[in-house]
């Protein structure tokens, strides 16, 4: 049951749930005609979004318009339809809120500078195409051309919305910290790695993972056969050694233990990844 706080527009309003929790409700028709603590047409509901929590989602609202939130909603969908990924539903309220800066920055020909923006496009290849559409999306709904470097940001938001709980600042310290992994794989076995593929998805999104669980100190829930790791450190030796010195990277500049479960797994998608740069 969803109790009407606000009209928005004819398509989108502000609710309120079961939980008493804040939501903004996206559907055709939904909000044409309602008052204030109406319920819901749970029938016309088409998309829901709800904020972190401790962060209102009227008081997030207050400067973001029915418009940009359309927008906002578009671009959302083409995320999840291009990456496939249950995405945060709390991504409504930190996308629109961005682009609605990137606007304003763009008209007062302000720059946002991100020291990784030229970083991103091959560390989150499928995030960074998701931007550049989006790109595209604000441009012919609401008529204002941002520059390029708005792709990387906008990718980075999709990143940060696939890990629960995880803040932009995390989000931009694991990119940071992947740039790094990946450069100690290229060096030690002197390839480039091909950043378009699966594999290499697939491996970022690991990493994604794998450095979350050491900054809260989480440990993977399913343990590895002794006798597998045995096999797996004897016949990937080179992407083993190359896991132990990612190891002490991280315990040098990190102080974590990464644990032997942790270090095998990352190995098999090292191992994964050189075979298909071979």
């Amino acid at each position: 049951m969803l109790q009407l706080i606000k009209t928005l527009n004819n398509n989108i309003v502000l609710a309120k749930n079961e939980k008493n929790e804040e939501i903004v409700v996206f559907g055709t028709g939904i909000g044409f005609n309602r008052k204030k603590g109406e319920l819901v047409d749970m029938k016309q509901v088409t998309k829901v979004f709800k904020s972190e929590p401790n962060s209102p989602a009227e008081v997030l609202l207050e400067n973001i318009s029915s418009d940009l939130l359309v927008t906002t909603e578009k671009i959302i969908q083409l995320g999840e339809n291009r990456l496939k990924k249950k995405l945060s539903p709390s991504i409504l309220f930190s996308l629109a809120d961005h682009i609605r800066f990137a606007i304003e920055r763009s008209e007062s020909n302000l720059e946002n500078d991100n020291p990784l923006q030229w970083e991103i496009p091959h560390l989150y290849f499928s995030e960074y195409e998701v931007g550049k559409e989006a790109l595209t999306i604000i441009t012919n709904e609401l008529q204002i051309q941002l520059p390029m470097m708005e792709a990387s940001f906008i990718a980075l938001h999709f990143v940060n919305a696939q890990v629960d709980g995880q803040t932009m600042g995390e989000t931009i310290q694991i990119t940071q910290l992947t740039k790094n992994i990946v450069k100690i794989i290229q060096s030690l076995f002197g390839i480039t790695l091909d950043k378009t593929t699966l594999n290499y998805s697939r491996f970022t999104t690991h990493l994604r993972y794998f450095i979350a669980r050491q900054e809260s100190a989480d440990q993977l829930e399913v343990a590895m056969d002794t006798s597998l790791k045995e096999v797996i450190q004897e016949r990937y030796m080179k992407s083993y050694a190359c896991g132990l010195l990612i190891k002490e990277m991280l315990k040098r500049e990190f102080h974590w233990i990464i644990t032997e479960d942790e270090l095998v797994y990352l190995v098999v998608h090292i191992e994964r990844l050189i075979k298909e740069n071979k």
